[in-house]
């Protein structure tokens, strides 16, 4: 029987791609494989010697999960900056092989833990077969799914739309002045099962408002999910009635203010989208209605609530159960979403299919969604005949299992990591993609990929099949999970992960868990239960911003001197105890606080690849000595930090980001929506430009501050810009004092900064030199200049005289912007750039006169306070006929 069982085994390993895939399903496929190849009394004597296969198998993946920890004693052995041993060492293509096998090990050893045979339960998920296609898609593909997320339809809701609308408008206080006693708006509610089409129709009711309504002064949409949080909405709010983004360390008493000043004197609509109400959240929906008591007669709250309670609770006096969609609209839904950009064809066979799909779905608007968006990719009748005799289709919860097994092995383990955070959250895209990568999820097909282009292409997946969606009401555009697809990830993803929200009980938590949220009010109420927890990945603790009573009372100096002890040691108790922490994110109010130290253990965090440390204040964080052992970080995200040893930076080589929160005086400033790696030049030692000479693995946007510091060419050459090949905007601020300007060292300096080839943007502030670099006015002769830069903004800088003829550094350029620069007029041949789209002229107020523009420009904004804006709308003056032929202009 032994030698039988051996054989088929080996020959199941012949048979399965374990070796060259992603091992994330290996237990289900063996499981999968065995039920075809193993005879019948075979599995019978298998299943009769379990108890010891179990038993073996759970010391097994204990030993596994232990596997890091034993080899990064291996690559680093004593973690000390004098060791010479350990990872440098080895050979380089040692060094990537080891690190490459280790993370497979966890790979495998992470997806046995959940299998249900070491649980020892039974589930129907078992008898489902793994299906991996789609690998891939092109990028246009996903820009115009991305889109379609965006711009979607909406179907069946016309009379709904007319109903909501009308109500809106009626009642006693639509027109009258409140009274004292009375209250300026009123509430009507929306409720209904998950999944039903409540939030679709509250963007509808606002689409139409915004678009043809005309009744309200401003409207405003904010998504708040089971985590209320007071202060979050007031951002938002703001936000959408400013265009301005607010500050993420403004008091809240501020926002308060401010946002009741702003709702003064104006009627609007305000959505409360997917509304959870407890006791835990009463006094924050309290300080929301107050601040809402400061609008204009008939304004509006729109609630929308999974149950009627919650609408009742914030005051709702209509209430409207969402009905559900008739056949014929939940079936145009399906096919719009499954034959969309699809060129004509004979569609009455899909269509015929489709309405037996729909009918299966039980008019169910997200479960019809991701079935035809996943159909949508392939189109042969066979295939769209078998989906349409699935079983699973018959439920929603099904339906929505059958598309996530489509996805690729990767994909679905990045989804699955999404539940660390609970319903509604908001997932920041940058973000996200950094821990798939720091939890070693992110796969690429070949070394010269990198990792979060890889990652990147998983949530453009995700999106596509509208397992996420963009919340475009918010200015970072966050992503979001709908709560049904949350709750299937929660139901697929076994019990590595596990959650304590603000306003839910604090349970004890499993010791087996490996990716933790907590949001709580006091982080010492939970941190010996959490200390337990020596095996953690993951760990995200969100601390309440701001107790409810300091919107009324501050806290003493003396108890917030006492309370940031008290978090100083808590800290360096985690960082002594989960050392296997990969992934670190802690967000702490330190009320009255301007310098806060982190303890010097954080040395001991070796695996540490993410570390996001933020308090609520903009406390500065002081980072220790020992903050150069953290050999394998990523990503520093962190608002406003000293270095004590600053020159220790440099052992970081494996930094992508050091991302840092902006306050800089001009609001003109145009600064990206994701956060950006920023270093800030000084002369202390430690904190020189050559820091940045080994930090070749920064990417996306780069932020050089204080240039005038540079002494010279060659200590700019010593920053190697050119090599971050992954950066693709580059910010250089030199804010040099009149005093000590030498033209041509500034030159030198700018010279020596010549930015990597693959450069998409680039601004240069305040730049006083005797002269522009050859890397930008020699072109085709400089062969390391960029050669595909698309954007370029020059700050108060000195003029720009002319555009080199056949430049490759201008050829390509977009857009092109001149801010507060102090020039009589523009380059000379503005003609020459062919491929120039969009001019902006920004406070350039000694400029009078226009010079030939070129035919390609579409979009020209001229912001003055002399004569040029009035002169470009002056019919038949000159600088009116010189931007005749721009389609766009935006003068004032």
């Amino acid at each position: 029987m032994g030698r039988s069982l051996y054989a088929t085994v080996r020959a199941s390993g012949e048979r399965l791609p374990i070796r060259n895939t992603p091992p994330v399903s290996v237990m289900r496929r063996l499981r999968v494989c065995c039920s075809h190849l193993v005879p019948d009394i075979v599995r019978r004597r298998i299943t009769d010697c379990s108890g010891s296969v179990l038993t073996w198998s759970t010391y097994a993946i204990a030993t596994g999960r232990n596997t890091w920890d034993l080899s990064y004693a291996l690559l680093f052995p004593n973690s000390d900056e004098n060791d010479s041993t350990g990872l440098d060492s080895l050979p380089l293509n040692y060094r990537q092989s080891l690190r490459e096998r280790i993370e497979h090990i966890e790979y495998i050893v992470s997806d046995s833990s959940k299998s249900q045979l070491l649980n020892q339960q039974s589930s129907s998920s078992s008898k489902i077969l793994v299906q991996d296609t789609n690998k891939g898609s092109s990028s246009e593909q996903d820009i115009d799914d991305l889109h379609r997320c965006i711009k979607r339809k909406v179907f069946g809701r016309d009379n709904d739309l007319e109903d909501i609308c009308r109500k809106l408008r009626e009642g006693p206080d639509a027109h009258e002045p409140s009274s004292s006693s009375s209250k300026p708006y009123s509430v009507i509610g929306i409720y209904g099962i998950t999944g039903s089409g409540k939030t679709t129709l509250a963007q509808y009711v606002c689409d139409y408002e915004r678009d043809e309504g005309k009744h309200f002064d401003n409207i405003m949409f904010v998504h708040v999910s089971e985590t209320f949080r007071v202060v979050d909405i007031f951002r938002v709010m703001l936000e959408q009635m400013t265009q301005k983004r607010p500050s993420e360390t403004e008091d809240p008493r501020n926002l308060q203010m401010e946002l009741k000043s702003k709702l003064q004197n104006s009627r609007f609509l305000l959505v409360l989208d997917d509304v959870w109400v407890n006791d835990g959240n009463r006094r924050q929906r309290d300080i929301l209605l107050d601040v809402l008591d400061a609008g204009k007669n008939g304004s509006r709250v729109l609630v929308t609530a999974q149950n009627i309670d919650a609408a009742i609770a914030l005051g709702a006096q209509e209430l409207i159960q969402i009905p559900d969609l008739k056949e014929e609209e939940c079936l145009s839904i399906f096919m719009d979403h499954a034959l969309q950009g699809i060129a004509s064809f004979d569609d009455r066979k899909h269509t015929e299919i489709g309405r037996k799909i729909v009918k299966k779905l039980r008019s169910s608007p997200l479960a019809a969604v991701t079935v035809a968006a996943r159909l949508r990719m392939n189109l042969e009748i066979d295939f769209w005949d078998r989906t349409a005799k699935h079983d699973l289709l018959n439920w929603t919860m099904g339906a929505l299992w059958w598309s996530y097994r489509q996805l690729d092995a990767d994909i679905r383990r990045c989804f699955e990591y999404c539940i660390t955070f609970p319903r509604g959250y908001m997932l920041e895209r940058d973000e996200l993609v950094g821990m798939w990568v720091a939890q070693g999820f992110v796969k690429h097909s070949n070394q010269t990929e990198d990792l979060e282009d890889v990652g990147q292409r998983y949530v453009d997946e995700l999106l596509k099949f509208s397992f996420m969606n963009v919340q475009v009401a918010h200015y970072k555009k966050p992503l979001i999970i709908h709560d049904m697809l949350h709750k299937l990830a929660e139901w697929v993803s076994g019990s590595d992960f596990y959650r304590i929200n603000l306003n839910g009980s604090q349970r004890d938590i499993p010791t087996e868990v490996r990716h933790l949220f907590i949001e709580i009010r006091n982080l010492a109420d939970i941190t010996d239960k959490i200390l337990e927890l020596e095996n953690l990945r993951t760990l995200v603790i969100i601390e309440e911003e701001y107790p409810a009573q300091i919107f009324t009372k501050k806290t003493a100096e003396t108890e917030a001197e006492a309370e940031a002890d008290l978090k100083e040691n808590i800290l360096e108790n985690m960082f002594l105890r989960l050392t296997k922490l990969r992934v670190l994110i802690v967000k702490i109010a330190l009320i009255g606080k301007l310098v806060f130290p982190v303890p010097a253990s954080i040395g001991q965090m070796k695996h540490l690849r993410y570390l996001s440390l933020r308090s609520f204040d903009g406390v500065v964080l002081n980072f220790p000595s020992t903050f150069r052992k953290l050999y394998l970080m990523q990503i520093l995200d962190v608002w406003d930090f000293h270095l004590s040893s600053p020159e220790d930076i440099v052992n970081l080589i494996h930094l992508r980001r050091i991302w840092k929160k902006f306050d800089f005086v001009n609001d003109d400033y145009n600064q990206p929506d994701e956060m950006t790696s920023f270093f800030s030049v000084c002369k202390e030692k430690g904190q020189e430009l050559h820091q940045l000479k080994h930090l070749n693995e920064l990417r996306g946007s780069l932020v050089l501050d204080n240039l005038k510091h540079v002494r010279n060419k060659e200590e700019a050459l010593e920053a190697k810009l050119a090599c971050k090949k992954s950066v693709t905007k580059l910010v250089l601020l030199f804010h040099g004092e009149v005093c000590n300007w030498d033209a041509d060292v500034e030159a030198e300096v700018l010279e020596g900064l010549c930015p990597m080839k693959d450069l998409v943007e680039l601004q240069i502030w305040d730049f006083r030199g005797s002269r522009y670099p050859g890397w930008m006015m020699l072109g085709s002769q400089n062969p390391d200049a960029p050669k595909h830069l698309r954007e370029l903004h020059l700050c108060r800088c000195i003029r720009l005289a002319s555009i080199p003829e056949d430049n490759e550094f201008f050829k390509c350029l977009r857009v092109l912007c001149f801010h507060w620069c102090y020039w009589d007029n523009l380059p000379d041949n503005m003609e020459s750039l062919k491929s120039l789209r969009r001019l902006g002229i920004v406070y350039c107020n000694r400029i009078e006169f226009l010079p030939t523009l070129p035919d390609s420009l579409e979009h020209i904004w001229i912001i003055s306070i002399n004569s040029l804006s009035k002169s470009c709308e002056e019919e038949g003056s000159p600088n009116w006929d010189k931007i005749q032929h721009i389609r766009i202009k935006t003068l004032r």
